[in-house]
């Protein structure tokens, strides 16, 4: 996925809103392509099913795309906005920047959680607070996902975004402070807890109980040797 997903469009003109409509209805995605170094916005088609397939696709990135557009060199570009259906949720409209390739870009790549924890073997329920982060770095160099470790997480803990190693080359670009992964404490851990706290602990002596002790080993008979 990412770069490697090539999407083709072709140009189409711009029109009133029911044409844009006939063109959904043949199963065109209206895109908008600008930015980088070309001279103006260009109105394009792409495949809405080609462009559905890698959207939706939960490990690849879903933002970075290879657009081929007719009778241009391939170019990487960045889906930089769209815009969804308010009732069914399908995209109607998107907007792809043209970004430089040899410069940074700030983009959102999903986050997997890999390993089993400590605490989850303990009882525990693994609970993932992010699914997504947000890096910089340069295009090329951007996965299609990245993983956390989250093995060592005892109940109770958490691994936040600044304890994710990431891939050479790539930075957070916000949210270090995040969770990303809790190990919650189940109900029958805390009870059982509760249970040893209130049972009498051998090993500490009771100070006041001291004397009545003494009284006691004074008044047990001596053994014959």
């Amino acid at each position: 996925m990412g770069l490697n997903t090539t999407l083709n469009a072709t140009p189409r003109e711009v029109r009133s809103s029911n044409y844009a409509g006939r063109l959904r209805a043949k199963g065109l995605l209206p895109i908008v392509y600008y930015g980088h170094d070309l001279e103006k916005a260009q109105s394009l088609t792409i495949n809405y099913a080609d462009f559905k397939t890698a959207f939706q696709n939960p490990e690849g990135n879903k933002f970075l795309f290879t657009l081929n557009v007719e009778g241009q060199t391939p170019s990487p570009v960045l889906l930089k906005d769209f815009q969804q259906d308010p009732v069914s949720r399908k995209v109607i409209h998107a907007d792809f920047l043209k970004i430089d390739p040899a410069k940074s870009v700030n983009v959102k790549v999903p986050l997997v959680l890999a390993g089993k924890a400590l605490g989850v073997e303990k009882g525990g329920q693994l609970q993932q607070g992010e699914r997504e982060i947000s890096v910089s770095g340069i295009p090329s160099e951007i996965p299609s996902q990245i993983e956390a470790d989250v093995t060592p997480l005892a109940l109770g803990q958490s691994l936040h975004l600044s304890q994710v190693k990431l891939p050479e080359g790539l930075t957070l670009s916000k949210g270090p402070d995040l969770p990303v992964a809790t190990i919650a404490i189940p109900k029958g851990v805390k009870i059982e807890a509760e249970v040893v706290a209130a049972a009498p602990v051998a090993a500490t002596p009771d100070k006041k109980a001291a004397p009545e002790k003494k009284a006691a080993e004074k008044k047990a008979p001596e053994k014959k040797k």
